[in-house]
């Protein structure tokens, strides 16, 4: 389960929130007739230039820190063993031990401070295509976030790095949110972020450098093992997508693109075994670390999954390989799901059910060792998931290339989450300052909004309690961008989107919804009452899209209003007020939690709050406040910790009208008819 937890002046203010380089591509020509003349007498003869058909480039280049301006220790990590399935490695050594960073202390994205072992290597990659005057680079990086103003950075850099003909190329770059990568988000080490970007610009100069006559092949298919929704209701996209760039007229692989739906937490909150006690003390001392502290829990760096199988992958395939993450959120990942050792006798199956007298990757505390974490699990999911491409690889068919078109909208979203507009007033949100906006009432778009950079003032109860203060603006913006090859697409999704909202609820959902929750019915909207606008594949008019999670941007959980519950604080109630006494007046919706229904409409027309008695009305504005940034300090209110980790509650319902604005269409509805739940013969819930 993801836990984005930045400390924050004592509380927890939780929010979402060596080089080596391949060559690729294509190219199809003809001749265009000469166009008409009016003159009887050509005086000239006209040169038509003969059309470029496609060409591709792709490489990558390691974001590890350095020591010594170099990687030589990465050749002492573990990594994930050799092409055979049998060979063996150690499933608890955290890695080859880093005493000391050229760029000081780096923090683990989703781990702990200090890091100091890396298990495997960590790479961003990058694919450029160029068709006519049309060119397009894709970005892929092994790391937790990466915000829409550091992706602008790096684009910019990109561009003033290649030649002049590509400085107006598109640059979408995605996370892999990889959750024990340097952190890019709350605890960022500048000058590692610095050789980020340098190294990400370095394979995207690489790539354009290796452009070739390239054709395309694409797969589509299904894979479920290692992957779960811990969330109600539970809903999974299994769907895997595979784009593969060829040399023309050959079958040598320039670069892969993966996408599949999975948070890569394998070992997330597990503590590695593998150090001795006599070790781990010694490194202890020398890192300063105390007694209660002295632990391998978080502190070593790893690609988890996609990196295991970028390295099966390439070494059968060759070229390169990004992996794009798509409907993560709410939460989609490892934690819930089984795995096992797959063999002739024990088969992957379903993906879910494991076979009787399969034997589990290891043994811990966990009263069902099919559970238990270690490197073990995540070697096996990155290895099922190559096996599951390799097979798609085998059924790949041609795409006719019909261009390189790049749509993006742009649309404004409430940080209704407080908590944003503290990191973001003391820096602590990303790589570079995002811009806030102030907007007047009503719609909220150009016209009415104004960017306010560096525009801070008091918070009355987190600066007493914090020292920090808020942003002045309490809107940001953010974008959908959609690349369109021809009859296939890429959406790229600025944060963790519910499969639901992507490829729409089950056929059965509101006829069965106990089906699809695991918890009490009553902790969640439940069937007709769970609301969404709609699904993002109903707009599109492709029959391949690869639905990028994390692209280009990150604003954390997408949760529908429908779903929201904020926790009730009676600390930061005005004097006098309960939130006992709310309850029990029919003031807010849950003992503990007020709708996010109810907070919408007080935040949309501010009037709302005169209908409330005097004295419930600046509660009820507290409540909603306050609700997202504070209520995990205290316990947010069960089943809803992804409320505490987004940007606000209005994400889904501006997403989906960004969504309509750019593809100029309609939806079909929040149920998908051709959505059967889980299949194969229905698992989950388990875990």
């Amino acid at each position: 389960m993801s836990r984005h937890l930045p400390i924050h002046a004592g509380i927890w203010l939780t929010l979402a929130v060596g080089a080596c380089s391949g060559g690729s591509a294509s190219t199809s020509s003809s001749t265009s007739a000469l166009p008409p003349t009016t003159s009887v007498e050509i005086v000239e003869s006209l040169v038509v230039p003969e059309p470029i058909g496609l060409t591709a480039g792709a490489a990558s280049r390691s974001v590890l820190p350095t020591v010594t301006n170099g990687r030589a220790f990465v050749s002492d990590a573990p990594g994930w063993g050799g092409p055979d399935p049998s060979d063996v490695f150690d499933p608890d050594n955290p890695g080859v031990y880093v005493p000391e960073w050229d760029q000081g202390q780096i923090d683990v994205g989703n781990g702990a401070s200090d890091a100091v072992w890396v298990h495997d290597d960590l790479r961003v990659s990058a694919l450029a295509m160029e068709y006519g005057d049309e060119q397009v680079i894709l970005v892929s990086a092994d790391v937790y976030m990466v915000f829409s103003p550091d992706a602008d950075e790096i684009a910019k850099r990109a561009h003033d790095a290649l030649p002049a003909e590509w400085r107006d190329a598109p640059v979408l770059v995605a996370a892999t949110h990889n959750h024990h990568g340097p952190d890019t988000a709350f605890s960022v080490n500048d000058e590692w972020y610095e050789l980020f970007a340098t190294e990400a610009v370095g394979a995207v100069v690489d790539a354009v450098a290796a452009l070739q006559p390239a054709t395309l092949e694409v797969a589509s298919g299904e894979h479920r093992f290692g992957v779960n929704d811990t969330r109600d209701p539970v809903v999974i996209d299994p769907n895997l997508r595979l784009l593969i760039a060829r040399r023309a007229g050959t079958p040598d692989v320039i670069g892969s693109v993966v996408q599949w739906a999975n948070h890569p937490e394998t070992t997330l909150g597990w503590t590695p075994p593998g150090v001795s006690k006599s070790k781990l003390a010694q490194i202890c001392v020398e890192q300063r670390w105390a007694a209660d502290d002295c632990s391998a829990e978080g502190r070593y760096l790893t690609a988890d999954y996609p990196g295991a199988m970028r390295e099966i992958v390439q070494r059968e395939l060759g070229g390169e390989v990004l992996y794009l993450n798509g409907a993560i959120g709410s939460q989609v990942g490892p934690g819930s799901a089984p795995t096992w050792l797959i063999d002739a006798a024990h088969p992957i199956g379903d993906g879910w059910t494991v076979p009787g007298d399969a034997f589990p990757l290891g043994l811990c505390e966990s009263p069902d060792p099919y559970f238990c974490q270690s490197f073990a699990k995540t070697e096996a999911i990155g290895r099922q998931l190559a096996n599951a491409v390799l097979k798609l690889a085998e059924t790949t068919t041609p795409l006719d290339v019909a261009g390189l078109k790049v749509r993006r909208q742009e649309f404004f979203t409430r940080l209704t989450n407080v908590g944003f507009r503290v990191l973001i007033a003391d820096g602590d949100l990303g790589w570079k300052p995002p811009t806030v906006y102030t907007c007047g009432a009503g719609q909220l778009d150009e016209s009415n909004c104004t960017g306010e950079e560096g525009r801070r003032e008091d918070d009355p109860i987190l600066t007493p309690l914090t020292g920090s203060q808020v942003t002045t603006g309490d809107v940001i913006k953010s974008r959908l961008v959609h690349l369109d090859l021809g009859d296939v697409g890429f959406l790229f999704m600025p944060g963790e989107l519910p499969p639901e909202m992507v490829i729409g609820l089950p056929s059965d959902f509101d006829t069965t919804p106990e089906k699809y929750y695991r918890d009490d019915l009553d902790l969640h909207a439940v069937g007709p009452e769970y609301d969404i606008p709609g699904y993002l594949l109903s707009l599109v008019d492709e029959s391949t899209t690869f639905t990028v999670g994390l692209g280009t941007e990150e604003l954390g959980y997408f949760v529908p209003i429908s779903d929201y519950r904020l926790r009730c604080i009676d600390a930061v109630l005005p004097d006098g007020s309960t939130c006992d006494d709310l309850f029990a007046g029919g003031f807010i919706e849950f003992p503990e939690a007020v709708a996010g229904a109810t907070c919408q409409a007080i935040a949309d027309d501010p009037l709302t709050v005169t209908l409330y008695p005097d004295e419930v009305g600046p509660a009820l504005v507290a409540v909603c406040r306050y609700g997202q940034a504070i209520g995990r300090e205290i316990g947010e209110p069960e089943g809803h910790y992804e409320e505490t980790n987004a940007a606000g509650w209005n994400l889904v319902d501006d997403l989906w009208t960004a969504a309509t604005q750019l593809f100029e269409r309609e939806g079909t509805g929040r149920i998908n008819p051709d959505n059967p739940g889980y299949t194969p013969e229905n698992p989950p819930p388990t875990g």
